[in-house]
């Protein structure tokens, strides 16, 4: 696509279109990233410009590359064929194709597949899934939701209300509250070692953070209880990995209660973390599992609330409806992705080059303000402090986070910046010479951020860099501020 001037482009852009979660001000200041095109692991701007996208497509989303003309073919091919089926009552092969393919690649009895079309809808499909469930049971008195402190779990006023209270995210929901009131919605603190609420280590903190959700449970009255809600691996959280044993516990407490366990794997599900699903590196089968972004690679909207067979098969009538559910063509190309995924071997994959990323990120430590590195498969993070030793954070209005992917991005690398840390999550396809070029452009990142900051006195309000904002380093949208989504 030819762009005549780019400048009418952009403004038109902030005039006519409505920017998920990005501050206006942000906009008119430095205008809309616009891209033009994308292949392999590389975005093109309608500057000219060429990045690395460690953050496939910026949510976490196009594991398969971009370009792929398998999937083109496939949307192509099935909207000429059938564009589009009633979600009551009809389906077409395709998505039954779909259906039968998660069920052979998510773990344990999870076969049935509620399509929808993000991953907000499939969460509360899941919680709704739960309550169908209960009441089908004889148990309809349960419809309390318990999930984690620094959770994301979307932005419909349901998932909304699961989303825990954490750096970067409390103000989706000060924007909505009261969100949904009398839903029943309680919190327990998550598997962040690093900044253990208790302040204990493991393995001799006995997972208290578990033992929190018991308690969450028992404080809401276990009979009422209708669910948990967990992700495997907490992505907006910053890439928290569970210690071991973590989700061992939690599955055995909601067993205890009968209470059902819903994955959140909007993340890290087709591959993100080394093993088709988070789940799979601790050995639990969810009662539930929520799927989306790499469920298609981000080519069409498409997402599932998969449930265990004897879940779903005690539901007489599920009352939720989305006119795109089941969707052909999306139902085309997330076929078309995971046979990608499954013959390329992008899975695996991503545990080995994912392994040599996050080596290779151990050696930013040495960065005075590089307090941790974590990371599982092609999922990593690099956790900003201003002192390491005392593991105290930077001021949130400092914003060395945006700083530092700011200038990334000008070097042609795309990170994000979220809550004081640094997240990559690169398309499966990553190469261990392009793992290394993010790492490299990191490094010099946070050399030149560094160097500022420590020599400002950031005490001062007027030295302080807001969202990024400073004479060398101006924030733009897609580094500053960079949110959740779903």
């Amino acid at each position: 696509m030819h762009i005549d001037d780019l400048a009418e482009l952009k403004q038109d852009a902030i005039d006519k279109i409505i920017f998920h979660a990005t501050p206006r001000a942000v906009l008119d200041r430095v205008g809309p990233w616009v891209l033009e095109r994308g292949e392999g692991a590389y975005l093109y701007d309608a500057d000219g410009r060429e990045y690395l996208d460690a953050l496939s497509g910026g949510v976490f989303a196009v594991l398969a590359g971009y370009g792929r003309e398998e999937i083109a073919r496939a949307m192509y091919e099935q909207a000429q064929t059938l564009p589009y089926t009633s979600p009551y009552a009809t389906t077409s092969a395709v998505a039954v194709d779909l259906a039968r393919k998660l069920a052979e690649v998510t773990p344990g009895d999870l076969s049935a597949s509620f399509f929808c079309n993000s991953g907000s809808e499939a969460v509360e499909a899941a919680i709704k899934l739960a309550h169908h469930y209960h009441e089908a049971a004889g148990e309809g008195r349960r419809y309390k939701v318990v999930s984690l402190r620094r959770a994301y779990h979307g932005t419909t006023m349901g998932a909304l209300s699961a989303t825990g209270w954490s750096p970067g995210f409390g103000f989706f929901r000060r924007a909505a509250d009261p969100v949904v009131p009398g839903a029943g919605y309680a919190s327990a603190m998550p598997p962040y070692c690093l900044r253990c609420e208790f302040g204990l280590t493991f393995p001799s903190c006995g997972l208290i953070c578990a033992t929190t959700i018991e308690q969450a449970i028992l404080g809401s009255d276990p009979e009422l209880v209708s669910c948990v809600i967990v992700e495997p691996v907490m992505g907006t959280a910053g890439c928290i990995v569970p210690p071991p044993g973590y989700l061992a516990k939690v599955r055995e407490i909601c067993d205890r209660y009968g209470i059902l366990l819903i994955a959140d794997e909007v993340v890290c599900g087709f591959g993100r973390t080394g093993s088709w699903f988070g789940v799979d590196h601790f050995d639990v089968v969810p009662d539930i599992m929520v799927v989306a972004k790499g469920l298609t690679s981000g080519y069409a909207p498409m997402a599932a609330a998969i449930a265990r067979h004897g879940i779903a098969e005690k539901i007489p009538v599920f009352f939720d409806v989305h006119t795109y559910g089941g969707h052909p063509v999306s139902s085309a190309a997330a076929l078309a992705n995971i046979e990608i995924i499954e013959r390329e071997g992008l899975v695996e994959n991503a545990a080995t080059v994912g392994a040599h990323l996050v080596k290779l990120l151990e050696g930013l430590r040495s960065h005075p303000i590089v307090g941790d590195v974590r990371g599982l498969g092609l999922f990593a993070a690099v956790e900003l402090m201003k002192d390491p030793q005392t593991r105290e954070g930077f001021a949130p209005d400092v914003g060395v986070d945006n700083q530092v992917a700011a200038v990334a991005r000008e070097m042609g690398v795309f990170v994000r910046p979220l809550g004081g840390t640094i997240l990559l999550a690169p398309p499966l396809i990553f190469t261990k010479e392009q793992a290394a070029r993010t790492v490299e452009v990191l490094d010099a990142a946070l050399s030149q951020v560094e160097s500022r900051v420590l020599a400002d006195d950031i005490t001062n309000p007027s030295n302080r860099a807001r969202s990024g904002e400073d004479a060398d380093v101006q924030p733009d949208p897609a580094t500053s501020p960079s949110w959740g989504s779903r």
